[in-house]
């Protein structure tokens, strides 16, 4: 039986692979390619859904492309105590994709879209800023072009 805290095993691994090529493939298919009937398929799919593993289904956006012309990297510095609330509340602005705790300087990376620098400045002070636990900024960097951006994890 396949348990839900189970690691991840070879099947799995060649599954997620063959997933992150982007194709659309029905359960059908990717039973072909794998060996597998499309119910066990869809099973682990399933599986790895409920588990955390895949996160998402869909298209990967190139925000520079979709009229967001700016794409920030902050660093912030942040009470301790207060770093699940602070994360938990960056989490409802839709302009912020990543939030990350982090090691060096930096206590947490918040990524910040924005059609603009001036729009950039505007939500920082307004909503970043402001929100108690927040002890500073320490770095603001923007994006000029993007080379690679993938999610993908190879096994």
């Amino acid at each position: 039986m396949y348990k839900m805290n189970d690691e991840l095993d070879d099947l799995d691994k060649r599954l997620l692979n063959i997933l992150q090529q982007g194709k659309k493939l029905t359960y059908e298919q990717l039973g072909e390619k794998l060996g597998l009937a499309a119910s066990t398929v869809h099973s682990r799919v399933q599986s790895l859904k409920v588990r955390g593993v895949i996160k998402r289904v869909g298209p990967l956006v190139d925000p520079l492309k979709a009229g967001l012309d700016t794409i920030a990297i902050i660093g912030l510095s942040v009470d301790p105590l207060k770093m699940d609330a602070v994360a938990h509340k960056l989490s409802f602005f839709d302009q912020i994709p990543l939030i990350a705790s982090s090691t060096g300087d930096h206590d947490m990376i918040v990524q910040i879209l924005a059609r603009n620098e001036k729009e950039l400045w505007r939500f920082i002070n307004k909503n970043i800023k402001p929100l108690d636990g927040i002890r500073s900024l320490m770095d603001v960097a923007s994006f000029i072009d993007i080379y690679k951006n993938t999610h993908q994890v190879k096994f």
